[in-house]
């Protein structure tokens, strides 16, 4: 083996074996500590395979606004604040020992070599969440990284209104895809996204430029019943006060099979999901250097597709997988010549437990555009390019704390750049 392979696998395998020996063997039975799970009485694994990944029940819970289908039959006259410690909840991430290759370069003349990161805290999460009334609730998760606070999630739940599953709201900081089969949120390898739900409208370059999954201001209405789910929500963009003058809509359909019908597959889902909006740049005055004139706005129209399907099998085995097709009118949102832009791609996720102390998983994530380069070296090749596969080893301490141990391995093509493949321990939890 290479000496950078051993310099690769050496530090990350020493630092697991020391965590594995360190947490295998505690008590008998340590009670999940979550607020959910003093809320409910019930521990984490009655609502979470591997936390943060819900189970079918979990998604149940989630979409009744984290309450019981029995609280919507009972009388919602007194406020629900029971108890402050049934809303506040705490996460911890962080990676004690990072191994990356191609990451550390000594100087201009000097070639790429591996480099190791120890000790690194990711972020503090501090998440407020939980009925307040009957069929009314909220969530809302701040979290320190880097030295700054942000909101990531800040929303309010209107659930079962007018006593029907069929009206319910989401009103506040929300994401697109928080009912679809791969929601790229609270993932069963929460150091992983699919990349293709991430990739941006205008390349990231215009005033209202968003991707398909993160959190944005809005408003989504959903219903649901046994078999099918359906919701459909309306954003101005990236802020609640936007720039310009156009929305952007989003819908899916989700089918879900129930309970008592195919045994062993409860929960497994399908869905079709669709974004449009339009971006712009140059939106009100806009002074070039040499004159004050006006510079008349530039829109880039764009959409987005995605088919999903979600196959769970007795809370052991859960594959996701995904694929996306984008077209951008205008992606480099040119004043004049716009150009057509299309990309697809896949996201793929699937894990097996074994046991309940163990997750076994696998991540695989590529996308490519069909639009290729016109001129130069890459002449033909798509101008955008990306694969990774992503084997995973978690070990669940408590059921509220876990170590997973990931290696990324980037398969892009290389075209004249380094690739980083890398190999980390990462410790969650929450409480």
């Amino acid at each position: 083996m290479s000496t950078k392979w051993h310099r690769l696998i050496a530090p990350t395998a020493l630092f697991t074996v020391a965590l594995w020996v360190l947490f295998a063997a505690p008590p008998d039975r340590v009670l999940a500590t979550s607020q959910w799970a003093r809320k409910t009485g019930m521990e984490c694994n009655a609502c979470h395979t591997v936390f943060p990944r819900l189970n079918s029940a979990g998604a149940d819970y989630l979409r009744d606004g984290y309450q019981m289908a029995s609280s919507h039959e009972s009388d919602g006259q007194a406020a629900w604040l029971d108890k402050v410690d049934h809303l506040f909840g705490f996460r911890i991430n962080m990676t004690p020992v990072q191994v990356e290759t191609n990451a550390f370069q000594e100087d201009s003349a000097a070639d790429k070599s591996t480099r190791t990161t120890l000790g690194s805290p990711i972020w503090l999460q501090m998440f407020v969440a939980g009925s307040i009334y009957k069929d009314i609730s909220f969530f809302s998760e701040l979290e320190h990284a880097s030295g700054s606070f942000k909101f990531n999630w800040f929303y309010f739940n209107l659930t079962n209104v007018g006593g029907s599953r069929a009206l319910n709201f989401q009103v506040g900081n929300i994401s697109p895809l928080e009912f679809a089969s791969y929601p790229n949120r609270l993932p069963q390898l929460p150091s992983l996204k699919g990349e293709v739900f991430l990739l941006k409208a205008s390349d990231g370059k215009g005033e209202e430029s968003v991707d398909m999954s993160s959190a944005r201001p809005g408003v989504q209405y959903y219903g649901h019943n046994d078999w099918v789910l359906a919701y459909a929500g309306v954003s101005p963009g990236t802020k609640a006060t936007n720039v310009n003058q156009f929305l952007h809509y989003w819908g899916g359909l989700v089918f879900r099979l129930p309970d008592n019908v195919w045994r062993g597959f409860e929960g497994s889902t399908a869905t079709i999901h669709a974004y449009t909006g339009k971006d712009t740049k140059f939106t009100g005055f806009t002074a070039s250097p040499t004159v004050n004139v006006d510079t008349a706005q530039v829109e880039n129209a764009f959409w987005r597709v995605s088919p999903q399907v979600n196959i769970r099998y007795r809370d052991r085995v859960d594959i996701q997988a995904a694929y996306v097709f984008a077209k951008d009118d205008n992606r480099a949102l040119a004043p004049t010549g716009a150009q057509e832009y299309k990309y697809s791609g896949i996201a793929l996720e699937a894990g097996y437990l074994p046991n309940p102390k163990w997750l076994l998983a696998l991540h695989y994530d590529k996308y490519t555009s069909v639009t290729t380069f016109a001129t130069g070296p890459y002449a033909g090749d798509p101008i955008l390019e990306f694969q990774r596969i992503v084997p995973a080893v978690t070990y669940v301490i408590n059921q509220n704390i876990r170590t997973s141990v990931y290696f990324e391995k980037d398969l892009s093509e290389e075209r004249g750049r380094d690739l980083v493949d890398k190999l980390y321990v990462n410790v969650r939890t929450m409480f």
